[in-house]
């Protein structure tokens, strides 16, 4: 019985996830991707991801209401108990519809199931005190440290927390903090060399899948209830793959076209490549460069599958472009980035990134673009994208590379995209040839892009 469960509980396969995230440093994506299918019900899948997700997101919070009952700090338990009572306490104070004897019970057989018995009544005291006090311990001071409060409240790190006040003031860090605490929506491309939009939808909602009508760009899908995607026959045919709503804009900001020479100098894993060479009826060229051949097999992989046969990979340094690459009529650089604008999809990425590298990235962004500059034609356009929200890496960028490269102007954007818009900030920017998007303004991950066109001297 005890073997049947240690393979079908979502609770404990959150906590062994939990688990290695903390002790081995792994990524939570893949884990859950690697480890879901292991759970046979959509109900358990869908717990394991919930759980995983809301305890990454919400971990800062979760430890400061824990310590309220521990006489040790989290840091002198092993690594199973930690995620185990993150766990627990994440079902008590989040999820409602769980009983909270339930979290309490099943955390007391996890901590059996993964031989720690000695702290079975350490971890039984500390969730039922945890369930009597619910919410009602004491918060840092909101006035007199906001920054501290805000992190503990929405769970981020201080540094965050601090540049983001700095910037955008108390009302719009807290959207923003709780935006990022929101679950992500699973959003799909639709591959229309192979099917339509109302032929996949048709076919998603005959697999009992429920699919949003909500997105805004015309080859998105919102999908609900959905379990395994790799496992549909759909996804199998190369006819949908997953990526952001805010992600599917960039190829329409390039505005490529049939039969055109496209670079695509950070291309991997494909999303934005692939989705050029849809929109250009998968005719033409299109050179994916990236430096890691691994990464390119991801590429070729994803061509193959939604029957894309116009990319040719190359591995490379995109600062040192041979120059036997020449010229092409649109360039794209999706440059490498802090990801700050994808907190909600990647629940630990708050935790691994440090101010330190985003003071960094700048300039090797700045390199990447300049480099690629070099290998747009006459008249030839270059889009410039990060999924990032801080200024260093978006904004600062295209001012030092419209001093260095006056030969390239910006381009008005407002008509590349495939939807209206009707905020005039949003206006104001596109019509500067930029446009950063946020994730509690949006309701899209967090992006920016920037447009230019090389002039014909």
């Amino acid at each position: 019985m005890r073997d049947q469960r240690k393979v079908n509980d979502a609770r404990l396969l959150a906590v062994r996830i939990l688990t290695r995230v903390e002790k081995e440093g792994a990524y939570a994506n893949l884990l859950l991707r690697s480890q879901l299918p292991v759970l046979s019900q959509p109900r358990d899948r869908n717990l394991a991801t919930a759980l995983v997700n809301g305890v990454l997101k919400n971990k800062l919070l979760l430890d400061y209401a824990l310590r309220r009952h521990l006489a040790k700090p989290m840091s002198a338990l092993p690594h199973e108990i930690r995620a185990n009572l993150r766990v627990g306490i994440f079902q008590i104070l989040f999820m409602d519809k769980i009983p909270v004897s339930a979290a309490i019970n099943e955390s007391v057989e996890i901590v059996r199931i993964v031989g720690k018995e000695s702290l079975v009544p350490l971890v039984n005291s500390v969730l039922r005190k945890a369930a009597d006090m619910a919410w009602n311990f004491q918060w840092p001071d909101p006035m007199k440290d906001t920054v501290r409060y805000l992190s503990v409240r929405y769970s981020h790190p201080e540094w965050m927390v601090k540049r983001w006040l700095s910037r955008m003031g108390r009302e719009e860090t807290e959207a923003l903090l709780m935006a990022n605490n929101e679950p992500s929506p699973t959003t799909i491309r639709i591959n229309t060399l192979k099917t339509t939009r109302d032929t996949l939808i048709r076919d998603l909602k005959e697999k009992g899948i429920m699919v949003g009508q909500e997105s805004i760009v015309p080859e998105c899908l919102v999908i609900e209830d959905h379990g395994s995607l790799e496992q549909l026959d759909e996804f199998r045919n190369g006819l949908f793959t997953v990526q952001d709503q805010s992600s599917q804009i960039v190829a329409h900001i390039l505005g490529v076209r049939e039969n055109e020479r496209v670079l695509d100098v950070c291309s991997a894993p494909g999303g934005k490549t692939t989705h050029m060479a849809q929109l250009m009826a998968n005719k033409g060229t299109i050179i994916a460069v990236d430096q890691y051949a691994q990464k390119l097999n991801l590429v070729d992989e994803l061509a193959e599958r939604l029957g894309i046969t116009m990319i040719t990979t190359l591995e490379g340094d995109a600062r040192e472009l041979p120059n036997s690459l020449a010229q092409f009529d649109r360039v794209l650089v999706d440059a490498p980035c802090s990801g700050l604008g994808v907190i909600r999809r990647r629940a630990d990425l708050r935790w691994q990134k440090s101010e330190e590298e985003i003071k960094k990235l700048p300039e090797l962004q700045l390199a990447i673009l300049l480099k690629a500059a070099e290998h747009v034609r006459p008249g030839g356009v270059l889009v410039y994208s990060t999924c990032t929200i801080e200024p260093e890496e978006n904004f600062e960028i295209v001012k030092a590379f419209r001093q260095l490269r006056p030969e390239f102007s910006s381009v008005d954007i407002t008509q590349d995209l495939p939807f209206d818009i009707t905020d005039d900030r949003d206006r104001k920017q596109l019509h500067k040839g930029v446009w950063q998007i946020m994730p509690h303004i949006h309701h899209m991950d967090g992006f920016f892009l920037a447009k230019f066109q090389r002039l014909c001297l």
